[in-house]
């Protein structure tokens, strides 16, 4: 009994252990195909860039949901017809 349920917990291990590898492949991959320049910098060029230097940290977590997010072409669209970024941003309250 014990050999079953250690087969059974390494067989649910290993299917977490595939699908994070799974998921950080894809976002990989995600990033590496965008050669566009990320949205966020369209965006901190629209409300300066003073504040950066206080918040070093809240710009390199923007810049890597920017960089890993699945809707950069809609965003890109919304902030080239002049509204902005897309309002479900994951940055729409980056300090700025």
């Amino acid at each position: 009994m014990d050999i079953l349920l250690t087969i059974t917990l390494s067989a649910v291990w290993a299917a977490i252990a595939v699908l994070c590898a799974w998921s950080l492949a894809a976002a990989w991959r995600r990033a590496l195909r965008d050669e566009a320049p990320l949205p966020i910098f369209a965006v901190l060029g629209r409300r300066g860039l003073q504040r950066l230097e206080q918040a070093p940290e809240a710009l390199a977590l923007a810049v890597r949901r920017c960089a890993l997010c699945r809707e950069k072409a809609r965003c890109r669209e919304s902030l080239a017809s002049g509204r902005g970024a897309a309002p479900d941003c994951p940055n729409g309250v980056f300090p700025g």
